[in-house]
């Protein structure tokens, strides 16, 4: 999965401001090997050099509306004999079966009250038969606002619904009952037609993944949303996985959606996380359960596409994929991502999984043996880059002194006599370009 794509304008720009508004202080330098120019003679020649500025977007220009509230409308009706169908107890007990049959599917139900996970299994009833104006156990507007919240945020596969229609029937201006509609945006023959297109890419994945333990299974899902999609406002379907699996264009909501569809697929528990980004727009992203600890994924921040105005032709392409956002604890995301809590979330505070701790490129000092041990491995995987995460400050300090400053990082390069790095010391991080 090394083949590249060419993003779209929208796609480097939301990529560009996402940078910039983490105010990740990124900057691109040429250091040069050769000689080992002395600190003296290096100010004197061009090793500060920059050979291209970094233009980003200024916040304002933020593109990341992408998240869309459900349609609801609201209707009301005098109470008479007209006034819906009433669901019946066996259809009730069939679909809490089918919810019952996968604890992977059903997170938000599983932390409902007792009233609430009735009327779940009423809601998604109607939604799976592709039902119209049926009476529900609530007349309460705001109970099933949060219910249909919890069914849309468990099933990823249910892409054909965009909010519902509320018809209130009242009797002298009191609410007798509530009846329940779903907004399709297609019919069954259509839905079970795009469900089987989706399965097929679906179940591709989960057949390549099943050799693999979790953590790959995520990192597999990860790199394969990036590669697969483009990042396009107004793309059709984009609040739903067929922009994903069938179209190829998606925004937040549909890279999330995508992402704990598969993972579920495979096996791994991977939920949808609501909230703001950097406190302005809405936003969605995943967490996910590996070995028992939970981690936030947030694959549309994932894709580290972004664009250049280069001064000179010889400034190094952008990585694919940023791996800052793959399996990390709420301290790593509480600068950037507000959570709106629908029902309470697991707790995110484990590193163990992460992606820099488990491909071994997360440092707690200089340790010369993990480095060398990282760019040996770069190579040997004929990768363009290394990256080096460092554990704070202190650490990213004392590695730039001993790889930039006293230039060892020769020391790990093959033949190198230059070598292009971006830093990005808000993230404690360094990335190397290897050609």
């Amino acid at each position: 999965m090394n083949r590249r794509k060419k993003k779209s304008g929208v796609a480097a720009l939301l990529t560009i401001a996402v940078l910039a508004a983490l105010t990740v202080a990124c900057a691109l330098f040429y250091l040069w090997g050769g000689d080992r120019l002395l600190p003296s003679e290096r100010q004197a020649s061009s090793l500060d050099h920059v050979p291209g500025d970094v233009q980003a977007a200024s916040p304002e220009e933020i593109l990341v509306e992408s998240l869309l509230e459900p349609e609801v409308e609201i209707r009301v009706a005098e109470s008479g004999e007209d006034s819906g169908r009433i669901i019946r107890d066996d259809e009730i007990s069939k679909y809490r079966s089918e919810i019952l049959q996968n604890e992977l599917k059903r997170y938000c139900y599983d932390h409902l009250t007792e009233e609430d996970q009735h009327l779940y299994e009423e809601v998604y009833g109607v939604i799976r038969s592709f039902g119209s104006d049926v009476i529900l156990s609530t007349t309460d507007p705001d109970q099933l606002k949060k219910v249909f919240s919890c069914v849309m945020l468990d099933h990823p596969e249910i892409f054909y619904v965009t909010g519902y229609t509320l018809t209130k029937y009242t009797r002298n201006n009191v609410i007798e009952d509530i009846a329940f509609s779903g907004k399709y945006i297609m019919n069954e023959q259509e839905a079970a037609a795009a469900l089987e297109r989706v399965e097929a890419v679906g179940n591709a994945c989960a057949a390549a993944t099943v050799t693999m333990d979790e953590y790959e299974k995520v990192k597999y899902v990860y790199e394969w949303l990036i590669y697969r999609c483009d990042y396009v406002l107004g793309a059709e379907n984009n609040q739903n996985i067929l922009s994903v699996f069938l179209t190829t264009q998606t925004v937040c909501q549909g890279y999330a959606k995508a992402a704990q569809y598969l993972l579920n697929k495979m096996g791994v528990f991977c939920i949808l996380c609501e909230g703001e980004a950097m406190g302005r727009e809405a936003h969605v992203w995943n967490i996910v359960r590996i070995d028992g600890e939970y981690y936030f994924l947030d694959v549309t921040w994932g894709d580290a596409s972004y664009t250049f105005n280069e001064a000179e032709e010889d400034a190094p392409t952008p990585p694919e994929i940023n791996y800052e956002y793959m399996c990390v604890p709420y301290t790593e995301i509480a600068g950037t991502h507000l959570i709106q809590e629908t029902v309470t979330l697991p707790v995110c505070n484990s590193m163990r999984d992460n992606y820099y701790v488990r491909e071994g490129i997360y440092f707690t000092d200089v340790d010369e043996n993990a480095l060398g041990a990282a760019f040996t491995g770069a190579y040997d995987r004929m990768a363009k880059t290394v990256s080096i995460k460092c554990a704070d400050a202190t650490v990213f300090r004392d590695m730039e002194r001993y790889l930039i400053d006293r230039e060892h990082i020769f020391d790990y390069l093959r033949g190198n006599s230059k070598v292009n790095y971006i830093k990005m010391e808000d993230r404690n991080l360094f990335l190397f370009y290897l050609e």
